[in-house]
């Protein structure tokens, strides 16, 4: 898409995004970043006006869309950067208070004659660390195109375009494990060679075609519950209108290299391992709750319909579900149903038509009005959207300050849904939540994020508890 196509009109999907906003589900993604000290004002008021001279679509709201037309981004006159900004002081220095402020501002909608997007500076922490909460509309553009502007405000700026690449998280294709790790050495070293290439060759053609098969039977569910309007989610789900009242919680940090030991024995990508966490905490809360009536948990994952150097910023995203057993697992079997499911999403063809889809129809069609019910049945569906959102490997500073804690948050996509995102910086992994606020589920977004750091504790000391054994096997 053209850069100037990009600035002067909205694209389908930008479009869809605005469309599906309802005023108790926001269509809001965010970011907190908390720092050591105060920030200079003065540096933030520059450094924003530079970002919206590099990011038109910050300046600009949408307007003048037909039914045939496509609305265009228009300039607000008499209107600067330093306009949306919201200087806010804690009345209490907690975490707590700094969650329900945010949860607050993510269920606030914005002025519509402004362009869609806030900067709200937090002073009032513990030791006088300030805070910076970002809010922006979600048909300004997708995940990675806020990461691309954000962290154009900050010192990774000047190298940025040499470290896309190591911002970008790009899932590789699933290796075909060899059949010798299935067979003793010692017996596997006795074959002939024809015999063990044989072997070799039969194995992998069942694995590939198992591998198919199982894509195939994911793509047909996905097909059979978008179109039978009774299959939806019983948990996370409540009678009368949705809350618009939200909760806002973020986890502890997780060491990479303890993610990488985990990996090292029970397999899968930094997502697999860190999905079975969740998986693990939404099933323990469920049933600590005892209202657990669901046996997988169903979670809309986005995929990114970029090529590795697109970074324009507008919204190049689709999605599809994934399904994660909520049975009685033991660690290895649920990680090895993770890595199956995250292999059938990650080749999916949904994602690519639904994509293609939406963008003609309300690029081409904007004025064209969906029903509500039918958008709900599909959010209905899942009991919440998980996004992986890559940040820096180095530490990085905004105004001469350094951040030292880096959080993100996506819009739920439904009545009674989670927002999960997975936050990666500096060498640590994190979770953060957004939820209702409902009786039925009593702090979920903490309750979640609280048991984040536990669960993979347990699967950490599994994981050692197994290289142990080999170790001493040897």
């Amino acid at each position: 898409m053209a850069e100037d196509t990009i600035n002067n009109y909205l694209s389908g999907m930008d479009t869809l995004f605005l469309k599906i906003e309802h005023p108790r589900r926001l269509m809001v993604v965010s970011s907190l970043w908390v720092f050591s000290h105060r920030l200079d004002s003065n540096s933030i008021y520059a450094t924003l006006d530079k970002m919206c001279k590099e990011y038109p679509r910050f300046a600009k709201i949408p307007k003048n869309m037909g039914v045939c037309r496509p609305a265009s981004w228009v300039n607000v006159k008499q209107w600067i950067a330093k306009d949306n900004v919201i200087v806010h002081t804690l009345e209490e220095p907690t975490e707590d208070a700094l969650q329900k402020y945010c949860a607050q501002q993510g269920a606030t909608p914005f002025d519509y004659s402004q362009p869609l997007w806030e900067l709200h500076v937090i002073s009032g922490l513990e030791n006088d660390r300030c805070a910076l909460f970002w809010k922006a509309h979600h048909c300004l553009a997708d995940g990675e195109g806020f990461v691309r502007a954000l962290l154009s405000t900050t010192s990774l700026n000047s190298t940025l375009n040499n470290t896309k690449k190591s911002v970008v998280v790009h899932h590789t294709k699933k290796k075909i494990p060899g059949i010798e790790s299935k067979i003793p050495a010692p017996l596997w070293k006795l074959l002939p060679s024809s015999v063990a290439c044989v072997l070799s060759y039969v194995w992998k053609v069942v694995w590939v075609g198992s591998l198919y098969l199982y894509i195939l039977c994911h793509e047909l569910f996905c097909c059979f519950i978008l179109c039978i309007p009774f299959i939806t989610r019983k948990d996370f789900y409540y009678d009368g209108l949705q809350s618009y009242e939200k909760e806002m919680a973020w986890s502890t940090d997780i060491n990479m290299q303890d993610i990488k030991t985990v990996r090292k024995v029970f397999g899968g990508s930094l997502n697999d391992v860190m999905l079975t966490v969740i998986v693990r905490c939404i099933k323990r809360y469920l049933e600590e709750q005892s209202t657990r009536n669901d046996d997988y948990l169903k979670l809309l994952i986005p995929i990114s319909e970029r090529s590795a150097d697109n970074w324009s910023f507008c919204n190049l995203v689709s999605g599809t579900w994934g399904f994660f057993s909520m049975k009685d697992l033991n660690t290895e079997q649920l990680m090895r149903q993770v890595t199956n499911e995250m292999t059938a999403i990650k080749s999916s063809w949904i994602p690519a038509i639904m994509y293609n889809y939406l963008n003609f129809i309300f690029g081409g069609f904007p004025g064209i009005y969906c029903p509500m019910s039918l958008y709900c049945h599909i959010t209905d569906i899942a009991h919440g959207v998980f996004t992986n959102v890559p940040g820096p490997t180095t530490p990085i500073t905004f105004a001469g300050e350094e951040i030292r804690e880096y959080r993100s948050f996506p819009p739920q996509v439904g009545k009674g849904t989670l927002g999960i995102a997975l936050m990666s910086y500096n060498g640590k992994v994190s979770i953060g939540a957004i939820t209702d606020k409902h009786r039925k589920y009593p702090k979920l977004a903490k309750g979640l994020c609280s048991r984040f750091s536990n669960e993979f504790n347990f699967i950490l000391q599994e994981a050692k508890m197994e290289l142990f054994r080999k170790n001493t096997a040897l």
